[in-house]
């Protein structure tokens, strides 16, 4: 059986499921896999080993894409820009459509629900929103490759014409209809729940030095959670409105095509989910500052007041039937929402940053002191 994905041919196999518990019940089974979930193959006992060897992504990828092809025909480049993932471009395909794949090793282990991510990751490359999913492994993704597409600078979120095609992007996604099975999974905002958790395993977390450890201390943890309360109860509005977000909009999720007049394709939707529209805004406001790169954001970059509001009438335009018009009222009120959301972000990546120290260790790219700089920068806003 085959199945065509943004021009990549697959093969499937068994019986067809769908559906994030249908990932589980594959590993549970007594079958030989590789089986069909999401209308791609899911190979669960397949997995790149520690090292992330050449030889273990080339045979990934073979192996998802195209049985008989030998893994020794393939060449495999580290893809730099990913701070959660490993990510692979791995090329030699002798295919009428692609010559090269992107083989994704899944970081941050047990923080994101991969199965939920993978299923939702599939309804979104259906909806042409998502790059094209080939299929899933046992500790990550094969994903189409963007040809002709390079993921944007920091200083290029600036650019007036690259600001509105990302919000038209965003109100895109905002658009995109949860139906089947997903339903279940998205039905409320999940920036609260989402914050809380982290907030108790950041305060239970151990850390890999004693360095470490003497700097999570330094955070004051402590007061991070009286003042998520405090911005639950008085300052983010609960009837804010909420779509399917991308949660995660920063520089090097966002591809910009190498042409002119060029496109934006927005990647990397592994932590999006049912949210606040005006958080997705404020966290890409926020990630105009970077930080990414050596966990120091400069917020000296952080948009001003007209390349607020330039983005957010395109985003509302954008967003519009066609037959509503965009007043001041529509553009200000979001953007009241969008300043009142800077704040939870701030706290959102902090969190995040503290359970990736825990996990992987600060030797790669220093987790504490990202979360150190975007905790100051929440006491400096929340003083204004």
């Amino acid at each position: 059986q085959l199945s065509r994905t943004s021009g990549v041919t697959i093969r499937a196999y068994g019986l067809a499921m769908s559906g994030p518990k249908d990932y589980k019940q594959c590993r549970e089974k007594n079958d030989t896999p590789p089986f069909t979930v999401d209308g791609r193959p899911y190979l669960p006992n397949l997995k790149a080993d520690d090292a992330r060897s050449s030889e273990s992504i080339a045979q990934i990828a073979a192996t998802v894409v195209n049985q008989e092809l030998s893994p020794d025909q393939l060449t495999v480049a580290k893809v730099t820009g990913g701070i959660t993932n490993a990510l692979f471009r791995v090329s030699g395909f002798a295919h009428e459509s692609f010559d090269s794949v992107l083989v994704r090793v899944f970081g941050a282990e047990g923080m994101i629900d991969r199965d939920l991510e993978t299923c939702t990751f599939a309804a979104l490359c259906d909806a042409k929103i998502a790059p094209g999913y080939v299929g899933r492994f046992g500790n990550g993704r094969v994903e189409s490759w963007l040809d002709d597409y390079v993921p944007l600078e920091f200083d290029e979120l600036s650019d007036p014409d690259t600001s509105c095609k990302i919000a038209s992007k965003m109100a895109e996604v905002h658009a995109f209809a949860i139906t089947g099975d997903l339903c279940n999974y998205y039905s409320e905002p999940g920036m609260w729940d989402q914050l809380f958790s982290w907030m108790k395993q950041a305060k239970g977390s151990k850390f890999q030095t004693p360095e470490d450890e003497a700097r999570a201390v330094a955070l004051k943890l402590n007061d991070i959670e009286e003042q998520l309360h405090y911005l639950k109860n008085n300052v983010v509005p609960s009837e804010a409105r909420a779509a399917f977000c991308h949660n995660d909009l920063l520089a090097a999720n966002i591809m910009k095509q190498s042409v002119e007049p060029f496109e934006i394709q927005l990647i990397d939707f592994e932590y999006g989910g049912w949210n606040y529209v005006g958080f997705d805004i404020a966290n890409h406001f926020n990630e105009w500052a970077g930080g990414t790169d050596n966990g120091k954001p400069d917020y000296s970059k952080f948009p001003s007041q007209d390349q607020q509001r330039r983005f957010v009438e395109a985003y509302v335009e954008a967003s519009s039937t066609g037959n509503e018009e965009v007043t001041d009222d529509t553009v200000r009120n979001l953007l009241d929402e969008v300043h009142a959301f800077v704040l939870a972000n701030h706290l959102y990546w902090g969190l995040w940053a503290v359970n990736q120290a825990s996990a992987e260790g600060c030797e790669e790219f220093d987790y504490l002191l990202y979360a150190a700089n975007r905790f100051q920068q929440y006491r400096i806003e929340s003083k204004k």
